[in-house]
């Protein structure tokens, strides 16, 4: 089997997480999911979908949801040298706060991404303590998408399942005779257990359409080998290799689905709303044109003549709208129901109010997730650079204080700023009144600015490098 296999689950997956990925970026990826009509030519199909516009609920809602994880700071407790390292974590002028956003972004969306932290190919013996910190020779966090982790495996050691095996894709760019244009290519980084100890190579592509190695080595701390991977996998619900369903993934669905009843709205509406004129009984010139308005004068000497506009009637786009309302409704109680507590909702309405503890909730156990996430990887580093003795602490908040916010209300707020007929200043003052806010924030233009950092950067092409 060659590098580039895929996982059953990758593959079984992958087609979800694009789907994500496109619902997201929304207006790029439209014409993907709305199919032609009968022998519609390309220009005709490109103005029948270019006509709507694609409301992007899916978006809004990953923003405003990461904004909630993110709208009181996180507790964090780290050593003096940790703290240095997560000014620059990814050493990509990345700090740790921005990095645990973009693991939420992705958590969010499609549910999953994983984090390696690495080592730069250099030996660090081979130069000074200032040296090796005025060139950054640290180890280091990089996130990969769900998309570039193609396959693992585990196995069970001592009792335990343990990872064992993590295919990672990058790209990078190869120079060539153009100095102004570089090949994009791409490789593969593979982290295996070796003879017990962690082991990583580089495959890379050749003219012939094999693999070759290119890159061969086993990372050590103080010496040492490792006897595991410093690879940790971010799910909604654990840290486990297993593949879950993307949080916002029925949002999407419903998403896109509105988007074509949009589309047939407003084809709809494109040749009905005008009224197209006629005229029966006139026997005129055939290349005579007739022209209206009020400065037109029409002659016919026909008595039976008949002039007039066709128009529409029926209750066809009544039938649309209507739809659209439908899931314009849906979608407001998708987003909802990702800060419900699930237990919660066979209740009464007098009694549906969401528990402070929000033990079952989608956002609650993204945050716990990601939290525990973070720490085993900020170990890695610390156990790469020798840090050791101190507690090590980062928990983004899980208190979200909504529990006199009843889902009806919540749904409503959330469909009123999707559809911006409600500003986020009224999610801005609920966040207010609950305690939620931090004493950074002093003003809702402090607010937008945090949810604007927190805004997913989401491309079609993007990809972990």
């Amino acid at each position: 089997m060659a590098v580039n296999a895929k996982h059953p689950e990758y593959s079984k997956n992958l087609t979800k997480w694009q789907l994500m990925r496109d619902a997201l970026v929304g207006e790029v990826a439209k014409e993907k999911y709305v199919p032609k009509l009968s022998d519609q030519e390309a220009e005709e199909y490109s103005a029948y979908v270019g006509r709507a516009e694609f409301y992007n609920a899916t978006a809004r809602t990953q923003v405003a949801l990461t904004g909630l994880l993110f709208a009181k700071p996180p507790k964090v407790e780290l050593p003096e040298a940790l703290k240095t390292i997560a000014e620059n974590v990814s050493l990509d002028d990345d700090t740790l706060e921005a990095l645990a956003k973009n693991i939420a972004d992705e958590c969010l969306s499609v549910g999953r991404c994983g984090v390696l932290v690495d080592l730069p190919n250099v030996e660090k013996a081979d130069y000074s303590k200032l040296e090796a910190e005025r060139l950054n020779l640290r180890a280091y966090a990089t996130l990969y998408k769900a998309e570039n982790i193609i396959n693992w495996k585990t196995t069970k050691i001592n009792g335990s399942n343990v990872t064992s095996l993590v295919v990672l894709t990058e790209t990078y760019a190869e120079p060539t005779q153009d100095e102004f244009v570089d090949k994009i290519k791409t490789r593969y980084r593979v982290l295996d257990l070796h003879e017990g100890y962690y082991r990583q190579r580089v495959f890379s592509e050749t003219k012939a359409g094999n693999f070759e190695v290119v890159s061969e080595i086993y990372p050590s701390a103080n010496g040492q080998k490792l006897g595991y991977l410093p690879f940790t996998f971010f799910n909604v619900n654990d840290l486990k290799t297993s593949v879950e369903k993307p949080p916002l993934l029925d949002l999407a669905k419903v998403n896109i689905s509105h988007f074509r009843s949009e589309v047939d709205l407003e084809h709809g509406t494109h040749f009905t709303a005008l009224p197209t004129p006629y005229v029966t009984g006139y026997q005129g010139e055939s290349s005579e044109k007739l022209k209206i308005g009020s400065t037109a004068v029409w002659v016919i000497n026909d008595p039976s003549a008949k002039v007039g506009f066709l128009e529409f009637s029926g209750a066809g786009l009544n039938t649309l709208e209507n739809r659209i309302a439908v899931k314009e409704k849906r979608m407001s109680i998708l987003d909802a129901r990702l800060l419900l507590d699930e237990k919660k909702t066979a209740e009464a309405t007098e009694t549906l109010q969401m528990r402070k503890s929000g033990e079952n909730a989608v956002l609650t156990s993204v945050a716990s997730t990601i939290s525990e996430g973070i720490v085993s990887f900020l170990k890695d580093i610390a156990f790469f650079e020798n840090i050791v003795g101190e507690n090590l602490i980062y928990e983004i908040n899980t208190d979200y204080n909504l529990t006199m916010i009843e889902p009806q209300l919540l749904a409503q707020i959330i469909a009123g700023i999707q559809s911006r007929d409600i500003p986020n200043e009224v999610l801005y003052d609920a966040l207010l009144k609950g305690e939620l806010m931090p004493k950074t924030i002093q003003s809702y233009e402090d607010y937008q600015a945090k949810l604007e950092q927190a805004a997913p950067q989401v491309t079609p092409s993007d990809e972990a490098v």
